[in-house]
């Protein structure tokens, strides 16, 4: 009697536990990077050139043009204001039109889209030259920015300092990926010349940073998909919480009656 007792209690634990471990997620989904290498082995990888953003519709540059005579070149730059409440530099900066051109002081309006930061001050200095004596241009962006949505701790849209942004320092603004993430199909949304691109980063791999998605450019959206486990528990929650609940009657009910 006693071991038909045990069995049956033996029974319904290995339940409990099954139906426990169905709602755990695995280790591997959880980590980033878990290739099989040993742990003390230091992996040299070269680090490819990385490609430059180019100016597109809609980015506000900032411009600014020095010289030995300040006051000459004080026509040729923006005066300068308070930045807005969300940071960005109002008024002060040159907003790209849909044609590709800002308007520029004296120099009126000039083909912006489709050059590197280096290749525009040069064809604004070069520009200069007709009034300035050895000017020195500085071009940077005002509003890069990216959009991370989907599974991490705080969706929203970033913006970031400089031409070289990854995709993990966009998701450390949003605060990380959930524990339901599934790091292996993180999807970045690219457009540019009127064309979509959808590519998918392998975050659980090492070979992530090869991705030509790694290092992400102004207008990204970053989009991290669930993995099924949280799929499973929104579409039948109910569920999951009566089989929960009658197993731990049932087990409740048979230890009672084991005890009696």
């Amino acid at each position: 009697m006693c071991q038909r007792n045990q069995l049956i209690l033996n029974l319904v634990l290995c339940l409990l536990l099954a139906s426990l471990f169905q709602a755990c997620v695995p280790f591997e989904k959880l980590v980033n990077f878990h290739d099989e290498t040993p742990e003390d082995l230091i992996v040299a990888q070269y680090v490819p050139e990385i490609k430059k953003i180019t100016i597109q519709n809609d980015d506000i540059l900032s411009i600014t043009v020095s010289t030995f005579d300040s006051t000459a070149a004080r026509v040729f730059n923006k005066p300068v204001s308070a930045s807005g409440a969300d940071g960005s530099f109002i008024g002060q900066g040159y907003l790209v039109d849909e044609d590709g051109f800002i308007e520029f002081p004296v120099l009126g309006k000039l083909k912006m889209k489709g050059l590197t930061r280096e290749i525009a001050k040069d064809t604004i200095k070069n520009r200069l030259l007709t009034y300035l004596r050895d000017p020195v241009v500085d071009v940077r962006f005002l509003n890069l920015h990216v959009s991370v949505m989907g599974e991490v701790k705080s969706p929203n849209l970033y913006t970031f300092p400089d031409e070289r942004f990854t995709i993990l320092e966009a998701l450390t603004l949003a605060g990380d990926m959930t524990d339901f993430a599934d790091r292996s199909k993180v999807m970045v949304i690219r457009e540019h010349d009127k064309v979509r691109e959808f590519g998918v980063v392998d975050l659980s791999s090492a070979r992530a940073f090869e991705s030509p998605y790694f290092y992400l450019t102004q207008n990204d959206v970053v989009y991290v998909k669930p993995i099924k486990e949280k799929t499973n528990l929104i579409q039948d929650p109910i569920s999951r919480i009566l089989a929960f609940t009658g197993i731990a009657v049932s087990l409740a009910t048979v230890v009672i009656a084991l005890t009696r």
